[in-house]
């Protein structure tokens, strides 16, 4: 399980007062950088290297996000396929959950554009946060 704690930030809070549906992608994203590393760990692709795509996500709000306290985001895998994997991620704010993501990765093949196998060494790191969710 990978833990990440961000601070709202006034550029994040809306006309409602709370911070946007919009900000949470990006804070997801946030939560999941430490995977993307896995695959590319020094965040410079290289032309013909395979590559990560996010093939789909879902985000549920519970509640809403307010500036000045943190969150906490908090990210596990759901299942990992032959060429995919699902993760889980929850945001929380004082101790409440506030939204959680379910997105989608496939890893591609750049010539083919097709999906091709998680390397075993990868895979395996994934398998290590698998969690029930």
């Amino acid at each position: 399980m990978y833990k990440k704690v961000l601070s709202p930030r006034i550029s994040e809070v809306n006309g409602a007062g709370h911070v946007g549906h919009n900000v949470i992608p990006v804070w997801l994203e946030e939560g999941f950088f430490e995977i993307i590393r896995l695959f590319n760990p020094d965040l410079r692709g290289k032309p013909g290297d395979p590559f990560l795509v996010m093939a789909n996500v879902n985000i549920d709000f519970m509640q809403e996000i307010f500036l000045g306290e943190d969150v906490e985001i908090v990210t596990g895998v759901k299942k990992v396929g032959n060429a995919s994997f699902v993760l889980i991620q929850q945001i929380y704010q004082g101790g409440k959950l506030c939204a959680r993501g379910k997105p989608t990765f496939v890893y591609l093949d750049p010539q083919s554009r097709k999906s091709i196998p998680i390397p075993p060494p990868i895979r395996r790191v994934l398998e290590k946060h698998v969690v029930e969710a």
